[in-house]
């Protein structure tokens, strides 16, 4: 049964924070359908846990901080197309999704300039200016800037690798970011579906960089090269689960999440029920959603609430 009420709940946030970075370059967003929001609605939910757990344990841990690495991170700032309803962005969403401690140091990369400049000044609505860094270069020319950031604050990191196009951040990048101590969300090439059925051989060689030479060599099909990119992800990374994003029509994508422990962490069944809440909905019901929140229909009703 879909919860409408709990999508409600958490895409309000989302809203708020959105608005709030309008207030700075209004005219500068990135354009997503409505089923964006049920990965930045799965992106918050892990950073409540990960920063609520991480506060009570890395006294213990050898960090002496937690950061959040933001790669494609975008401009802060998401307009949803099918409703011009203005949510945060993925960077927004680390800033002001914690309870109770915040990041210690966030870093974004974005390769657009226009994206990289509007980010840095909506970061600066809600952090203080020394605790955020921007890039506004290709993220695949940064891993050693990642690298060398988490280690000058000795942090364990969350980071978030929100792949749109073909291009970004390679997969011999991803495999040495996923051999450092963190979690990882990862969006798994949401246009491969459409390169594989548009020209797969005249993309082959981008699509092997992405999800390395190996697994795009063995696929036959669009499901066997996220199978084999999975398998890969869960070589280095054995507790790993996916969650299906919907459009609401045929199109989907997977957000992959990848923890850093090595054992089965206590706290993963709360990822379970995150993915069993968030393959409930669709971006039909994101999109409904929205419109009642932001009253362009009738208030959220009783039938409502029990559609399957």
């Amino acid at each position: 049964m879909k919860d409408l009420a709990w999508l409600e709940k958490h895409l309000r946030p989302l809203l708020q924070w959105g608005e709030r970075c309008a207030t700075v370059r209004p005219t500068v967003y990135n354009e997503f359908g409505p089923w964006t929001c049920l990965k930045l609605i799965a992106l918050k939910y892990h950073i409540q846990i990960y920063t609520t757990i991480m506060n009570k344990q890395l006294p213990a841990l050898p960090w002496k901080a937690i950061d959040y690495v933001d790669i494609l991170a975008g401009s802060g700032l998401d307009r949803i197309r099918d409703t011009g309803s203005l949510v945060s962005g993925s960077t927004i969403v680390a800033c002001e999704g914690p309870r109770y401690r915040k990041f210690d140091h966030i870093l974004a990369i974005e390769n657009n300039p226009e994206y990289a400049m509007a980010l840095a000044k909506r970061l600066g609505l809600f952090r203080p200016r020394e605790t955020y860094e921007v890039i506004g270069y290709d993220a695949a020319n940064h891993e050693d800037t990642i690298e060398r950031f988490l280690a000058q604050h000795n942090a364990h990191y969350l980071a978030f690798v929100d792949y749109e196009g073909l291009g970004g951040f390679p997969w011999s990048n991803m495999e040495r970011l996923l051999r450092h101590r963190g979690d990882l969300f990862i969006t798994f090439i949401p246009s491969v579906g459409r390169v594989w059925s548009r020209d797969w051989q005249g993309d082959r060689e981008k699509i092997a960089k992405l999800v390395g030479d190996d697994v795009a060599s063995r696929a036959r099909t669009h499901d066997d090269l996220y199978t084999g990119y999975l398998e890969n992800i869960r070589r280095i990374r054995p507790n790993s689960l996916d969650i299906r994003i919907q459009s609401g029509g045929s199109y989907y994508y997977a957000l992959i999440f990848c923890a850093g422990q090595k054992r089965v962490p206590g706290w993963f069944d709360a990822l379970n029920s995150l993915k069993s809440k968030i393959e409930t909905f669709d971006g039909t019901d994101v999109r409904e959603a929205l419109d009642r929140i932001e009253g362009r229909q009738g208030t959220f009703s009783k039938q409502a609430t029990k559609r399957p």
